[in-house]
């Protein structure tokens, strides 16, 4: 179990990359000791408390908990519940990317921040319909710079915006998207640290937050204003250490939107349940 423990301590301490390569990451190391037969459903207990203690407001490190833990309750091994996991992730990926397409009905400029895997996915197959990416610089951590010059590798035109001044970049915006690394049922999304005042300001300005995610963010138990709080610290020079916390909680007034598998849709509880419904079901039907 040495492999899981690492990948776990890895995602616990990562800055930049997100929900999506968390639970990739930690299947891929199931999966490998799993068919070295070193661990298998009797350990699912131990396994899934690492798995979830990682990164306690990831859904996407639940929901490979909660798979996982389904198919050995239901004689499955723990070899079958990751790799199907794993095909889930590339099955919503490529859903995600093709609803999509109801965004660009004209030529757009797009705002984001942080570090999205599935907005750049986004962004790269309809790059010919993007005017412009304005992207924020995400500190600390600098997500939204690593994403920019993904971006920018791509062939599009990318302005990238110290954090200061995102408001002058989501003016210029036709439409917000921020990704997601936890979903409340209730409709409560945690992002990166600045995406709430991203939120408040494109509402100032009229514009559209949507929020790009797969239904295995979802977090079926857990409600908005839960007290879970992860923080990280750094030195500011002449004053001493700067805590602050890693995602901010948005409430579903500020998000005008979700664009998943099934297409773009509200944030309403109803809708929630059923994208994370249907993922679950997905396992018993694929």
């Amino acid at each position: 179990m040495e492999r899981i423990n690492e990948v776990a301590l890895e995602i616990s301490r990562e800055r930049v990359r997100g929900a999506s390569w968390s639970s990739e990451a930690m299947a891929k190391a199931i999966l490998n000791e799993a068919n070295k037969n070193t661990i298998s459903c009797k350990d699912i207990d131990i396994i899934t408390k690492i798995v979830t203690d990682a990164n306690p407001l990831m859904g996407s490190l639940y929901n490979l908990s909660l798979i996982m833990q389904n198919a050995c309750n239901q004689g499955k091994t723990l070899e079958w519940a990751t790799n199907k996991f794993l095909s889930y992730m590339s099955w919503a990926r490529k859903s995600i990317v093709e609803h999509a397409a109801q965004l660009f009905k004209e030529e757009i400029n797009i705002f984001t921040m942080s570090n999205s895997s599935n907005i750049l996915d986004v962004v790269a197959r309809y790059k010919e319909k993007i005017n412009k990416v304005l992207v924020g610089e995400s500190q600390p951590g600098g997500e939204g710079a690593y994403f920019a010059t993904q971006t920018k590798s791509l062939g599009i035109d990318v302005e990238l915006y110290p954090d200061s001044a995102v408001s002058s970049a989501i003016e210029k915006s036709n439409v917000i998207l921020i990704g997601a690394d936890n979903i409340t049922i209730d409709g409560c999304l945690f992002n990166k640290v600045g995406a709430k005042n991203v939120a408040i300001i494109a509402g100032y300005y009229g514009k559209p937050v949507i929020s790009v995610f797969e239904p295995f963010k979802i977090n079926p138990i857990m409600k908005c204003n839960n007290e879970i709080a992860l923080t990280r610290s750094y030195l500011v020079e002449g004053f001493g250490q700067l805590t602050y916390r890693l995602f901010d909680e948005l409430p579903n007034n500020l998000i005008d939107g979700i664009l998943s598998v099934n297409g773009l849709t509200d944030v309403s509880q109803s809708s929630l349940k059923f994208l994370h419904d249907s993922f679950v079901s997905w396992f018993n039907t694929n």
